[in-house]
């Protein structure tokens, strides 16, 4: 069962200058893309310091000069120059196996306030949490209680659930996953699902807020965050049935899920064939037929709930043409008009409320 988000109180520029301005050093550990780059820059215009970025997911490899290593090196200082200009950043890779205690010991002289990640998929052992001065925080792209675990976004668009959880929680690291003490979130609203551009646009900026503003006010003491609710709540994680169509999915539906879902990991229409990768709709032909999918070229046609309607079909074509909206579309995207939610432990009638409603 789906529970509303948290209720708390709604505050922008809520927390003013104590006369503490020491600038606060934070480790990052995520990946640097479009949807961080903007809160590393709103962290650094903030006034405070990035002590290093520890990047996930990469291989370590041997030491060498192959053309792998020297076009990802390019890509990063690329991206780094873009949202940080000249500052001056230390970068660590971590990949598998995880080896936590010589990541302790790269970070060990940088006496970092806090640890900042979003993504990274392991829980963090608490020892290393243990190291920063106010511990560490995570991004996750929920409004949590609601749609803990790594496919929070696929799922909750899958289960329809997207306007009453859609948005971007910040939250103290425990030793679960997405459980540890809410400090603030921003709310997406309708508009900002329209398309993928909209949604990665507005989590940018909900990033950058939510960096720029809550985290500071946390370690400054300012922000104390509550406890999340007990509960059986959403764990989100994509299946390969969550990623099939159906006749009764109605339009607007397959659009989102195909805003969300795009090309990867992609959404699939059964066919006698076998199943169908499909894009976006091209078409739409009038009411449904009742009558089986047609394949033609790059395309197939089939019924939904309120229409047959004509859908590319994968291939190197469409991948072009999605780059190329993207692109045109990134350059028509206005300023996000988001709001913060503080939390604090007064809030306790809400949480009263999210438990009474657990499955």
């Amino acid at each position: 069962m789906i529970k509303q988000p948290l209720s708390a109180q709604t505050v922008i520029g809520a927390f003013a200058d104590d006369g503490r301005r020491r600038p606060i050093t934070a480790i990052f550990l995520l990946n640097i893309d479009r949807h961080t780059g903007p809160l590393l820059a709103g962290w650094v215009k903030s006034g405070n310091r990035i002590g290093a970025i520890v990047l996930p997911g990469l291989q370590r490899r041997p030491k060498g000069s192959g053309i792998g290593d020297f076009r990802r090196s390019l890509q990063r200082k690329l991206r780094l120059k873009r949202y940080l200009g000249d500052v001056p950043v230390k970068l660590i890779e971590f990949g598998r196996p995880h080896d936590w205690d010589a990541l302790e010991r790269q970070l060990s002289g940088i006496n970092a306030d806090v640890l900042i990640s979003y993504a990274f998929p392991n829980l963090i052992p608490q020892r290393v949490l243990a190291g920063f001065r106010k511990g560490g925080l995570n991004l996750h792209p929920s409004l949590l209680p609601n749609y803990r675990g790594p496919h929070p976004v696929h799922r909750m668009v899958v289960d329809g659930q997207h306007l009453a959880c859609g948005g971007v929680t910040l939250h103290k690291m425990s030793a679960g996953y997405d459980e540890g003490d809410i400090l603030a979130q921003v709310a997406f609203s309708e508009a900002d699902w329209a398309s993928k551009q909209t949604l990665a646009h507005a989590t940018a900026a909900a990033f950058r807020l939510l960096v720029s503003d809550a985290v500071p006010a946390y370690c400054r003491g300012a922000l104390s965050g509550m406890p999340q609710p007990a509960g059986d709540f959403t764990w989100a994680r994509l299946e390969p049935a969550h990623m099939m169509i159906s006749s009764s999915m109605p339009m607007e539906h397959v659009a989102r899920l195909w805003n969300v879902l795009g090309i990867a990991p992609g959404i699939y229409l059964p066919t006698a064939g076998g199943n169908a990768r499909l894009g976006f709709q091209i078409r739409r032909l009038g009411a449904p037929t009742g009558r089986a999918p047609t394949k033609r070229w790059a395309s197939i046609e089939f019924d939904l709930a309120d229409g047959r309607v004509v859908h590319l079909t994968y291939n190197r074509l469409l991948k072009r043409l999605v780059k190329m909206h993207a692109v045109m579309a990134s350059a028509r995207l206005e300023e996000s008009r988001l709001e913060i939610r503080f939390f604090r432990p007064s809030d306790v009638s809400f949480l009263q409320a999210c438990a009474s409603h657990a499955k």
